[in-house]
């Protein structure tokens, strides 16, 4: 199904379109250089952001030019797959079933005969869920914030407070006039290396608030090697993270 829309002057940031099979986000950032379009990894709305409100018009139209893609990146994306008993997840880069056993409500990880890890707590449907979720957000609350600690050290930081959430489309954020960083707690979900290079990224930033190539150099020297593998996969398989709910 193709979408139309009534002639219109001017759009407005915070507008949304509807553009027949999906809905259509508008947005400024005045830190982006050029229109960007993404889908959001939890509701399917495709989202085009411009870097100015002046753009907009412009932004829509770029959006028109990639309906097809949009469709197909829409397919693409992976059903909802709740935390359930026999769900296989990854943490911190290991391959981890949860299980269910009564009487366990804090869920604890154990190490079967085989060798493979298991998440164990008790509960069935949502109290199940929440209860690996609080589990997940306490483990990558601590982790990035020793993380970060160490990063910021490297650059002669310290104090710097760590936060989560569950953004829909970033995965860290940062206020360097008040040296707080906020990350997407499902990040502990990804390969190690890549969280870190999350973590060094969002650091780099309480020195270099843009992403200017002095502030990818930062990055360079604060993660100690080469990121854009790292920033590849958060880019093409970080939607792989939004499906466990």
């Amino acid at each position: 199904m193709m979408f139309s829309l009534k002639p219109s002057e001017t759009y407005e940031p915070g507008q949304s379109l509807d553009f027949g099979d999906y809905t259509l986000r508008l947005r400024v950032n005045a830190r982006a250089r050029r229109i960007s379009l993404r889908i959001d990894n939890k509701t399917g709305d495709a989202i085009v952001t411009a870097p100015r409100p002046k753009h907009l018009k412009d932004a829509v139209e770029f959006a028109r030019t990639r309906h097809d893609w949009i469709l197909q990146t829409r397919r693409g994306q992976e059903r909802p797959q709740p935390f359930a008993p026999g769900t296989v997840i990854s943490i911190k880069g290991h391959a981890v079933t949860l299980a269910e056993r009564k009487g366990v409500i804090a869920p604890k990880a154990e190490q079967a005969e085989d060798g493979s890890w298991l998440l164990v707590t008790s509960g069935e449907g949502a109290t199940y869920a929440k209860r690996i979720e609080r589990y997940l957000r306490q483990l990558a609350a601590k982790t990035l914030q020793a993380e970060t600690d160490t990063y910021a050290a490297r650059l002669g930081v310290t104090g710097v407070k760590v936060s989560l959430n569950d953004p829909k489309g970033r995965w860290g954020s940062c206020t360097p006039s008040r040296k707080t960083i906020r990350y997407s707690w499902r990040i502990v979900m990804a390969p190690p290396q890549v969280r870190q290079y999350l973590v060094a990224h969002e650091v780099s930033h309480l020195r270099h608030p843009d992403h200017s190539p002095a502030f990818w150099n930062c990055v360079t020297e604060v993660f100690g090697g080469a990121y854009k593998p790292h920033r590849d996969w958060l880019k093409k398989r970080g939607h792989e993270l939004f499906r466990f709910q």
